[in-house]
């Protein structure tokens, strides 16, 4: 069990979220990608399915995309949260089929990518790799998580999910006094199961590490609508590392 971190004043009971006025968009990074029509999804419905082939990759304009991937045993595991700026279906550019189902998490935009028109430009070509290097960094940083407690590895995933993800907000106490430190609001519903597929445990074990995490006041909320302090993650990260040393 964690010790609280009090990133937040005692004894908070409503909450009003402020969030950022804009959404988040495709990164200034991406600029160069060439695009064709936007494709609009509800949150939910399905970009593509594990085995097809999709005709073109696709950009993510705004909203967030869950990434399922099935495991040598056939069960389903979610392998990342795509964002602004990430770039989906690259199994395209191999020509072969595509290894991971795509299904929105919350509404989304994207773009199908003009791969010839792309790498035809020097920017092009710098922008759509610079997007699958930060993906394969993702990766790699899951990887690494491997080796830690499965509390210091669910802080570590949630946030980085935030800092790429979530928007900032203030949070407030039931007196109308601003809860301190710097949070961000997950604007897609994150559930106890998504956390245990991401982490590779047991839901039993995401709800348990989630409520000490809210017990130490560095996630608020429930049912999927969550707020934490990224910072107060890391140092939670550290601790349960700390207790099995």
């Amino acid at each position: 069990m964690i010790s609280s971190f009090n990133t937040a004043q005692q004894g908070s009971a409503a909450l009003l979220l402020v969030p950022q006025p804009a959404p988040r968009q495709a990164q200034r990074g991406a600029a160069a990608i060439i695009t064709t029509a936007q494709v609009h999804l509800g949150r939910g419905e399905t970009l593509y399915e594990e085995g097809e082939r999709p005709a073109t990759p696709y950009l993510v304009v705004s909203g967030v995309l869950r990434v399922m991937v099935k495991t040598a045993t056939g069960r389903e595991r979610l392998a990342d949260l795509a964002g602004p700026g990430d770039v989906l279906a690259t199994s395209v550019f191999d020509a072969s089929p595509a290894a991971e189902s795509v299904i929105a998490a919350s509404d989304a935009v994207v773009r199908p990518v003009d791969v010839q028109a792309t790498l035809a430009r020097v920017k092009g070509r710098q922008d759509l790799a610079s997007a699958l290097v930060r993906q394969l960094n993702r990766s790699r940083e899951m990887a690494d998580d491997l080796g830690l407690p499965m509390g210091a590895r669910i802080c570590r995933i949630l946030a980085r999910v935030a800092e790429r993800l979530g928007e900032n907000v203030e949070l407030f106490d039931d007196e109308g006094a601003a809860r301190t430190g710097e949070w961000r609001h997950l604007p897609f519903s994150l559930t106890h199961d998504d956390v245990a597929l991401l982490a590779g445990c047991a839901r039993v074990t995401a709800t348990r590490v989630l409520g000490e995490l809210k017990e130490a006041q560095v996630l608020d909320g429930h049912r999927g609508n969550y707020s934490v302090v990224p910072a107060a993650l890391d140092a939670a990260a550290d601790q349960y590392v700390y207790e099995v040393l």
